[in-house]
């Protein structure tokens, strides 16, 4: 077995294929990415790289990121010194002989203090309403707008308004597919610069932000805060329809779904529709033929790491979630969730025609079947 980057001769346990199983592009873009060096299947050339080479590729990635994050630190810190700096001559010509008038002095004192409490950390603009405080007035002055409720930027496409010019142009970007954020180690692209910052702590294992009530961490402050919502309980969204509540308010649009049959996402191969995003984006994968993640006992292969995770507890017999009413183990949470409805006696899915009212609502569609003369399926 040959090394690919440094030739050099290693037995079969102490080298990686390049297009391997579980992420058969991932070794592969890191190598053109650090080395400018562009691998292809079957050219020839040696297909495997030595566990040394790949732990030079992933010190020299972590420094290559350290040296960004760096020259971006001192970047920031030069034009808050040359900000100061302009702001202290700018007060130098204010000495005149004849003193301006006050208002103008301090004006150019105040735009100096704002600099100052960006490092101080004080708040002195406290919005009337709501009491939120602010480093800047123009933050304050943005703020201030949510409370009035209007909406002055407005999509020609799908009429959606926003408070800001920079959400409307954020989601120009759904309607014409600009990603002009990559990330240099996966060559993912990103519509949001945030968003590809958040997903580069992937590569490094970088989770910052850990919830005070089970110490679970995740990569961005706005993931925490929506995790913490689970525990308090509160299900403040709920559907009109069938009385459900949810924590979070895009799990009441999937659900009205459910309701109203809308199906937004569609396949442009086969034209099949979906009413969520990720579920388009795995049927999209069954064209493609590719199934990267492969069981390691029976070599069955998914499409997604999430299903390679459940089918491995039909090996283990893991089934981690259980039912605290009678004790009963599942695999999946949504079984137990189905499960626990038995216990509560509530039947929410109710015939139209004999109003005969189920647990499931896969029974209620079986039991459909019988009105329109289907012979339901085995």
């Amino acid at each position: 077995m040959e090394c690919r980057l440094c030739l050099r001769s290693a037995p079969a346990e102490s080298s990686v294929s390049i297009f391997g199983d579980p992420h058969p592009e991932r070794l592969e873009q890191r190598i053109r990415t650090c080395c400018q060096i562009y691998v292809k299947r079957d050219d020839g050339l040696p297909n495997t790289v030595c566990l040394s080479c790949i732990t030079n590729l992933e010190s020299l990635i972590s420094f290559r990121k350290a040296c960004l994050r760096s020259n971006e630190t001192s970047q920031v810190r030069l034009d808050d010194c040359l900000n100061i700096k302009t702001e202290e001559v700018l007060l130098e010509e204010l000495i005149w002989d004849d003193e301006p008038s006050l208002p103008t002095i301090q004006q150019k004192n105040c735009e100096i203090s704002t600099k100052l409490v960006l490092h101080t950390g004080e708040k002195p603009f406290k919005c009337d309403i709501c009491l939120k405080s602010y480093t800047r007035k123009s933050s304050l002055k943005s703020h201030e707008k949510l409370h009035t409720g209007i909406k002055p930027y407005k999509c020609d496409t799908c009429l959606k308004s926003f408070i800001h010019k920079y959400e409307l142009l954020l989601h120009l970007r759904s309607h014409t597919g600009e990603k002009p954020y990559q990330c240099e180690i996966c060559l993912k692209s990103f519509a949001q610069k945030s968003s590809l910052l958040s997903h580069e702590k992937l590569h490094f294992g970088i989770k910052p932000h850990k919830c005070e009530t089970c110490s679970k961490s995740f990569s961005r402050k706005y993931s925490l805060d929506l995790h913490k919502k689970l525990h308090t309980g509160i299900k403040p969204h709920k559907c009109e329809t069938c009385l459900k509540s949810f924590i979070h308010k895009y799990e009441l649009v999937l659900h009205l779904r459910s309701h109203t049959g809308e199906k937004p996402y569609h396949c442009e191969i086969c034209l099949k529709s979906f009413a969520q995003k990720s579920n388009l984006r795995l049927h999209q994968k069954t064209h493609t033929g590719i199934q990267p993640y492969k069981c390691d006992i029976c070599l069955k292969p998914f499409y997604r790491k999430y299903d390679l995770v459940l089918h491995l507890r039909s090996h283990t017999g893991d089934k981690p979630y259980k039912c605290e009413i009678c004790l009963k183990s599942f695999t999946r949470k949504c079984s137990l969730m189905l499960h626990k409805q038995t216990h509560s006696g509530i039947k929410p899915h109710k015939c139209d025609i004999c109003l005969k009212s189920f647990y499931h609502k896969s029974t209620l569609v079986k039991h459909e079947k019988f009105h329109t003369g289907v012979t339901p399926n085995p």
